[in-house]
């Protein structure tokens, strides 16, 4: 099992600098390539009102963080990419591949929030789920192609490229029988320059949520990564991503091959500073993103009774959001719960988060640091042992 570490830039207050907010999130991904986590991830968001989610621009920061750093790997987790011109995207991947020595892992994303897609691109509002998937598959058909291709071309229902009709600008014509169409002269092929480092593309990854969304990916061969289910949700759902797999592609995947699951997860010396410290922050960042209600924590077959569902829509308890899916303690305590998680599941990357508002950026370095130096190392070794044995 690999170990990822995913963090967002968030400052309800809206009163610190972005700088040292920056700064933080640069730290951690030293302390993570420190500590021998395998990747960093970051999302994107916009326009935020509240104070949270404040990376608008993921590409730029992973540049920053490529130019500080060695051997971690660089995750988008997710780029929007129902938000962007896809041709520009293709670009930007490209060049901070290269950037990145070759250490990029590209997540894609539908986008969830209204306010961004309105603002952005319209007709990829998720309120609209037809057009936004339309606006994705295509998007990153697109992508495939242009990082993966020497020439390429796409017609799809929203996007077309090259644009037809052009023959030449003011400058120059177009005169190569690599890219012109012979019988009309129209360029009929497009190159992107640079391509990416790793060929034919970066690794791909969607964030899922739904069984319907895990198949999606799968048929699109691309990775998942996934929020917070149960460890009896993840079967499942590991399970799923691996048949389909199977049957889209003919490929036998090792259970957990290419998936990873977020958990919030924090350290301490004891269990006691360790709840002192996360239970509140935690609780609070999940209960500002409780608009799913509690079904996202719910084990396959488990049904609420309809008062209790009514309450935990209205707010999440600590102790139940913990047992299903936060690895919140001490050291022993946290490895053995990843260690059981990977043994149940086999999924292919832990993907930890220590931050969330209101939490001291101080007890989060300490929570990263315990974690690179005594939780990564134990859950390695004992998995290992595990695997020689089965051997």
């Amino acid at each position: 099992m690999q170990f990822g570490y995913f963090h967002n830039i968030e400052d309800p207050t809206k009163a610190r600098d972005y700088g040292e907010l920056l700064n933080e999130l640069r730290a951690l991904a030293i302390a993570c390539e420190e500590g021998g986590f395998d990747t960093f991830w970051m999302p994107e968001h916009h326009f935020s009102v509240w104070g949270r989610e404040l990376i608008p621009n993921p590409i730029l920061m992973a540049a920053d963080i490529a130019a500080r750093t060695k051997r971690i790997r660089i995750g988008l987790c997710a780029v929007i990419v129902t938000h962007w011109h896809p041709l520009r995207l293709a670009e930007d991947i490209a060049v901070l591949d290269h950037m990145c020595d070759g250490r990029l892992e590209l997540g894609v994303g539908r986008g969830n929030y209204g306010l961004e897609a309105y603002n952005l691109n319209r007709i990829a509002d998720p309120n609209n789920q037809m057009m936004n998937i339309k606006v994705f598959e295509e998007t990153v058909e697109i992508l495939k192609r242009a990082l993966g291709e020497d020439r390429f071309s796409f017609k799809g229902e929203i996007y077309e490229f090259p644009s037809p009709g052009f023959k030449s600008d003011r400058a120059h014509t177009v005169d190569d029988p690599a890219y012109n169409d012979p019988a009309t002269g129209e360029l009929a092929k497009l190159s992107i320059t640079p391509r990416g480092k790793q060929r034919p593309t970066p690794p791909m990854w969607q964030v899922v949520n739904s069984i319907e969304s895990i198949q999606h990916a799968a048929r699109l061969d691309m990775g998942i990564v996934m929020w917070r289910p149960t460890a009896k949700s993840l079967q499942l759902r590991v399970k799923t991503y691996q048949d389909t797999m199977k049957a889209q592609h003919g490929r036998d995947l090792a259970l957990g091959e290419r998936t990873g699951v977020l958990r919030d997860t924090f350290v301490a010396r004891t269990e006691e500073e360790a709840v002192r410290a996360a239970a509140g922050p935690v609780i609070s960042a999940l209960n500002f993103s409780n608009w799913r209600g509690p079904s996202i924590y719910l084990s396959p077959g488990e049904v609420l009774a309809p008062e209790e569902e009514k309450a935990l829509k209205k707010e999440l308890p600590f102790e139940w959001v913990r047992n299903r899916c936060l690895h919140i303690g001490s050291v022993d305590r946290v490895v053995e719960e990843l260690v059981m998680l990977h043994r149940e599941t086999g999924i292919g990357q832990a993907v930890l988060r220590c931050a969330w508002p209101g939490i001291d950026p101080a007890d989060t370095m300490r929570s990263v640091r315990l974690l690179g130096s005594e939780v990564i190392p134990r859950v390695r070794q004992e998995l290992g042992k595990a695997r020689l044995a089965a051997e």
